[in-house]
């Protein structure tokens, strides 16, 4: 049984530490007339002031007066004169040591304070069992158990006592929640359950390892695979366990656990907690897994797409590689033609003199597939592709719930057909089939001859199920990126809405925003004159490029550089993060999974974090530290090395920088700056990659990284190869845990968009990114462009009249 929570050094003793700030002196420590009346029943100034700090005291934060205690002078002077006292007669009473006792009996016999006695603990100990059922964390619990004694008027006797009760209540809710959710299981569903760790699909792999394998490329037998894992996770029954809400956050928990453990670990369980944790780790693989599969469906839907490109193309290379031979031959048909019938010859024989009738067709084809009219379109090539979706597309939707708005109908009645037909060709399609999901681009291909193609027909229906789910318009319930809108934006429950008043009329607000970019755009103009001619070319601003930096300052630098660093004496990098480990204490972010304890072994916590952000590897850093085995180490990366884990230590890095007056020489602390960095993928990782064109022809993922002007890592995110920036610019600064107080952000050129100023401004923060082709940006005024004639700055132009705002 834990009889700790975990929490560092600083953060056990802040809990019932004296409060050192005048808000909280003002809110805990204000005395009203009764209090006054009590205290001014004492004889002397300084037993007057010894009762009224042991009143406080015991209010907040809730324990006794401890004797020599250094108070706090901001406590001290407030409650010295609200009373009328000097604050130094209080070295007076601190010798008083009968008195201290007496008073603190009044003060309980008045007050109604009373100590944790044996029958209250056991009412308190059901509190906490109570509120322990949907919390997670012990620290979450700890500090509402410290409020309810406040609230209770009960003295807390020392940390180390409502610390266990606290733990021991996080360990008995847990050990109910195991016992309700497993009593609620039928004896199939067990059996179920232990088969899946228990079965092998080959000598060295069991089912629920297979569950958890990556997913492989892009390929239909992959999302054949993968609606296999989904098809056992149903089978076994779990997505239908009813869980009560608020088992909710320990059934994360729980999962968090479970895709960690082996199928040995498992089996070496209690039947009744490996039970639960293969449910919550199963619901949670469900939801990956739908998820794995429409990004599989959407990745078949965007290849399928490429190769009609690329063959369209390679036609059109090869009938311009061609066409001068081609034309050739038809000139010499057509010269054939007219010679033999001018002389009455065999006309048949003088053309296949020239070339052969099946020549000839070809030509005739690839001249009236080239001449025609209308844009090259690569769905007239995307017919091979609909092997891939043959037997796939079908499954595909069978296997998922699909819900969408009102207008994807079409789409979802078309859907229904394609299940049922199953791709089965002998069956043909309804009558009437629904087109009204069909795009316009594919409207020639699907209607041919007045009849449906079958083909483009379901290619058409399928691209535009990727499309409605990537848009957002169609989604899937058990998923959990491709959900309703209206869901992912349900608000908190336990969120205030806004009060009326506090809302801005938009009328008034975009007015008084048209006034102010009115009053900027003269005060520009009025400016321009006295500009540098060297930024304009005729009509438009250039930005002309700064002078080269001379080579020799630039060496100059380069040394002085180089001479600073070898006045670092060469150090060790395991001694240096030993050394920051001792001066941040950040290895106490790096919880157990579980138990949510630091590590218990700092140097071979160290080693594996060493092999993890240096990518050497587990078995080669074992080979060459010598701290510990392979296995050590992968227990260190398994059970503390988590994305959450990585943000504390992270935020609690930010802040040491930030502490450091060092560190004000490279900025003031409320900037930060965001970018993206590419990193290659090889070998199986290529599975997990995208090829961005902008990089090369190999898979990559990029590393989004939001750093502060002090150069304090702030925050980092992996995002796909392809993905824009500018949806994660915001992750940065409103997503870490530091405690930096940042109000500008810096970005590039791919991290600009008219939505994150929008909303930058809204949360009252600068947004102050690099616009890539400024010269070619246009500007919108509220007002006509004749209120400011030419300037030549830009193209000013009107974005809609003031009256139909």
């Amino acid at each position: 049984m834990p009889a700790r929570i975990s929490m560092t050094g600083p953060q056990r003793d802040a809990l019932l530490v004296l409060p050192d700030t005048e808000a909280m002196v003002v809110r805990h420590h204000s005395l009203d007339a009764n209090d006054l009346a009590a205290i001014n029943s004492a004889r002397t100034p300084e037993t007057r002031l010894g009762y009224a700090l042991q009143l406080c005291c015991l209010r907040y934060p809730g324990r006794h007066l401890r004797r020599g205690e250094l108070l706090p002078a901001v406590m001290l002077d407030h409650i010295a004169e609200q009373i009328g006292a000097d604050a130094e007669v209080i070295a007076g009473f601190a010798r008083r040591t009968p008195t201290r006792y007496d008073q603190l009996l009044a003060i309980k016999a008045r007050f109604g304070f009373a100590d944790l006695t044996k029958p209250m603990r056991a009412t308190l100990r059901a509190w906490l069992e109570a509120e322990a059922v949907s919390l997670t964390d012990g620290r979450v619990l700890l500090d509402k158990f410290l409020d309810e004694l406040r609230a209770r008027k009960i003295v807390i006797p020392g940390i180390t006592v409502v610390e266990r009760m606290a733990a021991e209540a996080m360990h008995a809710a847990e050990t109910r929640i195991i016992a309700d959710i497993d009593n609620s299981l039928d004896s199939a569903t067990r059996g179920r359950l232990d088969v899946l760790i228990a079965e092998k699909t080959h000598d060295r792999q069991s089912r629920f390892s297979w569950l958890r394998e990556p997913t492989p490329r892009v390929a239909s037998a992959s999302l054949a695979g993968i609606l296999d894992k989904i098809e056992l996770v149903r089978g076994i029954g779990t997505p239908a366990v009813a869980i009560d809400r608020r088992h909710e956050p320990r059934m994360e928990q729980f999962a968090r656990e479970g895709v960690r453990y082996t199928a040995q670990a498992f089996q070496q369980m209690g039947s009744a907690r490996r039970h639960v944790i293969l449910v919550a780790t199963l619901r949670e693989f469900e939801a990956t897994l739908t998820d794995t599969a429409i990004g599989m469906f959407g990745s078949l839907i965007g290849r399928a797409h490429l190769r009609a490109r690329k063959r369209l193309e390679q036609t059109v290379a090869a009938s311009a590689d061609q066409g001068r031979d081609r034309l050739i031959r038809v000139a010499g048909v057509l010269e054939a033609v007219s010679k033999a019938a001018r002389a009455g010859g065999d006309i048949a024989a003088a053309v296949a003199a020239v070339a052969s009738l099946d020549t000839i067709d070809a030509d005739a084809a690839l001249l009236r597939r080239t001449t025609r009219p209308g844009r090259d379109n690569a769905i007239s090539e995307i017919g091979p592709e609909y092997r891939t979706f043959k037997r796939s597309g079908p499954r595909f939707l069978k296997a998922f719930a699909f819900e969408g708005r009102k207008g994807t109908a079409p789409l979802r009645a078309a859907m229904v057909i394609l299940t049922e037909l199953y791709g089965d060709w002998r069956t043909p399609l309804p009558d009437g089939v629904p087109l009204g999901h069909i795009e316009r681009r594919w409207q020639r291909y699907v209607i041919t001859n007045g009849e449906v193609d079958r083909t483009h027909w379901e290619l058409a229906t399928y691209s535009a199920l990727a499309g409605e789910l990537a848009a957002g318009d169609s989604w899937v319930p058990s998923s959990r990126l491709h959900r309703s809108l209206e869901t992912l934006l349900a608000p908190n429950a336990e969120a205030v809405p806004a009060q009326a008043a506090d809302i801005p009329d938009a009328h008034v607000w975009l007015d008084a925003r048209a006034a102010a970019l009115d009053t900027a755009l003269l005060g520009v103009l009025r400016g321009l004159p006295s500009g540098d001619p060297a930024l304009f070319s005729g009509d438009r601003l250039r930005f002309p490029k700064e002078p080269r930096t001379d080579l020799a300052e630039r060496d100059d630098g380069r040394r002085f550089a180089l001479n600073c660093y070898n006045l670092v004496p060469p150090t060790r990098i395991t001694d240096v993060l030993s050394q920051v480990e001792r001066w941040t204490g950040f290895t106490t972010h790096f919880g157990h999974v579980s138990t949510g304890l630091p590590p218990g072994e700092e140097r071979t916590f160290l080693a594996a974090l060493i092999a993890e952000a240096t990518n050497l590897g587990l078995s080669r850093m074992a080979e060459v530290c010598g701290v510990a085995s392979r296995r050590a180490l992968l227990r260190m990366q398994t059970w503390h090395m988590r994305e959450e884990t990585f943000r504390a230590a992270l935020a609690c890095l930010t802040d040491a920088i930030h502490a450091e007056p060092m560190a004000s020489w490279f900025g003031e602390g409320w900037r930060a700056s965001a970018d993206g960095q590419a990193y290659y993928l090889g070998g199986a990782g290529e599975a997990g990659g995208q090829v961005n064109a902008h990089y090369g022809r190999d898979p990559i993922v990029k590393i989004y990284t939001t750093i502060t002007d002090r150069y304090a890592p702030l925050h980092q995110t992996v995002i796909a190869g392809t993905a824009g920036e500018a949806i994660h610019a915001l992750d940065g600064i409103l997503g870490h845990e530091s405690s930096a107080n940042l109000s500008a952000l810096h970005v590039d050129g791919g991290g600009v968009s008219d939505i994150v100023f929008a909303v930058m401004h809204l949360l009252g923060l600068e947004f102050e990114p690099r616009i890539p082709r400024l010269s070619d940006r246009r500007l919108y005024a509220f007002e006509a462009p004749k209120r400011y004639g030419a300037p030549r700055t830009a193209v000013w132009t009107q974005a809609q009249p003031r009256s139909d705002r």
